[in-house]
C-alpha cells in the first residue's frame, strides 16, 4: 500500500471518535484485541519507558511539555496523541518529526494480514481504527528504539486501547464532565474509568482534581500500591508574568524551583505545565537524567497549535479547540481578561 492506500484502509474500520454515545464497555473496548494484535509483532508495547497520560482536559498540551523535555535531555522520545488537525501522521512523533507517509504505509501493510486474521476469528470482536493507529505507533516507537514514549489516552483509560502499555508514569489531568453518554454522568465515574491506567507500583501525578474525583484516585493508587504525587499540594505554582506570546512562571517542585516560560496561553496551561513538571521530576526518581535546564528549555520550546492560537493580531485572530463546559469557559476566561475588542464574531 500507498500512504493513501494504508489511511483509507485504517479509517475503514470502526471509528469511535465519529461515532457518539457509543457504549463503553468490555464488549465494544476489549484489550485483549490489543493483545493479540500486538503479539505477532513481538510485543512492541512492552520494555520501553512509558508515560501514559489521561484526563479531560490538558492531556496533549502536557504531553507535548513532557516530550520537548526529554527530547532537550537527548532522549528520543516517542509522542502519541490525538486528534489531529491536517493528517494522521500528527499523531505519530518521533523528536517532533511526524512519521513518513512510506514508514506508515509500510506498517500498515506489515499489520494487514494480522488485522485481518483477527477480524475474521472475531474472538473479542473486531479491531478499530484507533486500535490498528495504536499499533502502528508502538511498532514504530520499537523498531525506532525511541528512549521514552509518551502515550496520550483516547478515550477514558481503563479500556482505552493505550491501556495495554506498562506505564513507568501514569498523569492523570484535570477532570471534568465530557463524553458523559460513554463515561458515566458524574466525576467521580469519569474518574474511575481514567484511574484505570494506574498500574501495579508505578508514580502517578494527578493535576488538582474536585474532591470526588481525587478521592477515586487515591483510592486507585492504594489498590497498586502506586505512589501518588498531588499537583497543588506536592507541587506549587504562580503566575509571574505573560503577555500575548507566552506566559512566565514559578513552580516549587518536589526537587527544586522552577523558573519557567511556556509559548501557550491561558491559566489553565499553567497547570498544565505544573502537571508536566512532576511527571519529569518522577522519571527523574526512576533514573532519568533531566536537568532543570532542559525543563526550562524543552517548556519554552513547545508547539501545541489550536489552543488558544492567535493567528493575526490586526484584526485579531484567535482558534482553540474546545469542545465542552470546562474548556469553553477557560476560552471565554482568556478573551475577557486579554484581548481588549469592541465587537466579537464567534465562528463554531
Amino acid at each position: 500500500m500507498n500512504y493513501r492506500q494504508a489511511e483509507n484502509y485504517i479509517l475503514s474500520f470502526t471509528d469511535y471518535e465519529k461515532i457518539p454515545g457509543i457504549a463503553y464497555t468490555s464488549a465494544n473496548y476489549d484489550l485483549r484485541r490489543m493483545e493479540k494484535l500486538l503479539q505477532p509483532l513481538g510485543n512492541p508495547h512492552l520494555g520501553t519507558r512509558t508515560v501514559h497520560i489521561a484526563g479531560t482536559k490538558g492531556k496533549g498540551s502536557t504531553a507535548a511539555m513532557i516530550s520537548q523535555a526529554l527530547i532537550t535531555a537527548s532522549y528520543k522520545t516517542g509522542l502519541f496523541t490525538s486528534p489531529h488537525l491536517h493528517t494522521l501522521r500528527e499523531r505519530i512523533r518521533i523528536n517532533g518529526t511526524m512519521i513518513s507517509e512510506v514508514d506508515f504505509a509500510a506498517l500498515v501493510t506489515r499489520l494487514k494480514p494480522i488485522i485481518e486474521k483477527i477480524n475474521k476469528e472475531a474472538a473479542y470482536g473486531e479491531l478499530t481504527t484507533f486500535e490498528i493507529l495504536t499499533a502502528v505507533i508502538f511498532a514504530y516507537f520499537k523498531k525506532n528504539s525511541v528512549d521514552f514514549q509518551v502515550i496520550e489516552v483516547g478515550l477514558g483509560g481503563r479500556l482505552d486501547a493505550t491501556n495495554v502499555a506498562k506505564a513507568d508514569v501514569c498523569v492523570i489531568t484535570s477532570l471534568s464532565l465530557d463524553h458523559t453518554e460513554i463515561l458515566g454522568d458524574t466525576v467521580a465515574k469519569i474518574a474511575a474509568e481514567k484511574a484505570g491506567i494506574i498500574k501495579p507500583g508505578s508514580m502517578v501525578v494527578s493535576a488538582p482534581q474536585v474532591k470526588e474525583a481525587e478521592k477515586i484516585i487515591k483510592q486507585a493508587c492504594r489498590q497498586q500500591q502506586a505512589k501518588l504525587i498531588q499537583v497543588g499540594k506536592d507541587i506549587t505554582w504562580q503566575k509571574t508574568g505573560g503577555d500575548l506570546h507566552q506566559q512566565t512562571m514559578k513552580i516549587e517542585g518536589r526537587t527544586g524551583d522552577y523558573d519557567l516560560t511556556i509559548p501557550l496561553l491561558g491559566d489553565h496551561q499553567l497547570e498544565n505545565a505544573a502537571t508536566a513538571l512532576a511527571a519529569l521530576e518522577a522519571l527523574v526518581c526512576l533514573g532519568a537524567n533531566i536537568s532543570a535546564r532542559n525543563i526550562a528549555q524543552g517548556f519554552s520550546q513547545v508547539s501545541w497549535p489550536g489552543r488558544l492560537q492567535i493567528l493575526n493580531h490586526e484584526p485579531m485572530v484567535v482558534v482553540d479547540g474546545a469542545h465542552n463546559a470546562y474548556s469553553m469557559r477557560k476560552l471565554v476566561e482568556f478573551i475577557k481578561n486579554y484581548l481588549s475588542y469592541n465587537r466579537c464574531f464567534v465562528i463554531f
